[in-house]
C-alpha cells in the first residue's frame, strides 16, 4: 500500500495545549498503573506533570480526536506496529523505526494483532534517541473493567529502556467516543518500580535505582516535559490522519 498520501505535514500545537504542557510539575502522591481505571475517570483528570515522593513521575495528557472511534484506535496499534513506514506515519519527526519479532499478520483480530506482544520502537523523546520495547497487555491488569468495544477501549503496556536494560514505566491510552469522535487520556508512570532484565544484575543494583536521588538523575524533568509534548503531537497528529487511512485500508 502507497502510503504518500498520509504523509502530512505536523501541525502545530494549539495554544491551550502548549500552555498545559507548560504548566509547573505538581509535587503530590498518585496511584500507581494497577488503579489506572480509577485516575482516568475522575472529573479532574488533565494534561499536566505530577512527582512523587519516592522522586516517580506521572504523565498526563487528553487528545481530542475529531471523527476517530474507539474501534479505529485498536485497528491502529494492531497495524502499525510490524513496519517503520507505518510507524514514521505517527511522529514524522521523531519515530525512527518499528519492529515485531513475530508475524502478526494472520491474528484474528485487531486487539490480538497487538495484545500480548513486543514492539520494539526507535524514537527521539526531546533531544535524546531512545530504543524501546513496549510489551502490550490486557487493560485489566491496569484495573479496567470489560469495557465495551463500540464505547471505550484501552492501550496498556509496560516499556523497557533497551540501552540500558531497565524497565522504566508503564503507559495507557484510554479512548471514549464522543458525539463527534472520541477523547484519549493518556497516561505514563515513570520509576514507580524500575528494575534490570537481568535478574543478577538486578538484585545488585535494584536498591540503588530505586532510591529518590538516583530517579531524579534518570528521569529528569525536562524528561517528563519532553514526553508530555511528544504525546501530545503524535496524538494530535494520528487524530489527522487515522480517520481517512482506517476507511481506506
Amino acid at each position: 500500500m502507497n502510503l504518500e498520501k498520509y504523509k502530512i505535514p505536523m501541525a502545530e500545537l494549539s495554544s491551550s495545549t502548549k500552555e498545559s504542557i507548560q504548566q509547573k510539575i505538581q509535587y503530590c502522591e498518585f496511584l500507581g498503573y494497577e488503579h489506572a481505571n480509577k485516575i482516568h475517570k475522575k472529573k479532574k483528570f488533565s494534561i499536566g506533570i505530577c512527582r512523587n515522593s519516592r522522586g516517580a513521575a506521572l504523565v498526563t495528557c487528553i487528545t481530542k480526536m475529531p471523527e476517530v472511534t474507539p474501534k479505529m484506535i485498536d485497528w491502529w496499534f494492531g497495524w502499525h506496529i510490524s513496519e517503520s513506514e507505518r510507524y514514521r506515519l505517527w511522529h514524522p519527526r521523531d519515530h525512527i523505526s518499528s519492529e515485531l519479532k513475530v508475524d502478526n499478520l494472520n491474528f484474528p483480530t485487531d486487539k490480538e494483532k497487538y495484545i500480548h506482544l513486543d514492539s520494539y520502537v526507535s524514537e527521539y523523546i526531546g533531544e535524546e534517541l531512545n530504543s524501546l520495547c513496549i510489551s502490550f497487555v490486557e487493560p485489566e491488569e491496569f484495573g479496567f473493567p470489560k469495557l465495551d468495544p463500540d464505547k471505550e477501549t484501552a492501550i496498556c503496556a509496560h516499556v523497557k529502556d533497551l540501552n540500558r536494560n531497565v524497565s522504566i514505566g508503564s503507559l495507557t491510552h484510554l479512548v471514549t467516543k464522543t458525539p463527534s469522535g472520541s477523547i484519549m487520556q493518556s497516561s505514563f508512570w515513570l520509576g514507580m518500580n524500575p528494575y534490570h532484565t537481568n535478574s543478577f544484575i538486578n538484585f545488585i543494583v535494584r536498591p540503588i535505582i530505586n532510591l529518590r536521588i538516583i530517579k531524579l538523575i534518570l528521569l529528569p524533568d525536562q524528561l517528563t516535559y519532553d514526553l508530555l509534548k511528544h504525546c501530545a503531537e503524535e496524538m494530535s497528529h494520528l487524530a489527522k490522519i487515522l480517520p481517512q487511512l482506517y476507511n481506506d485500508v
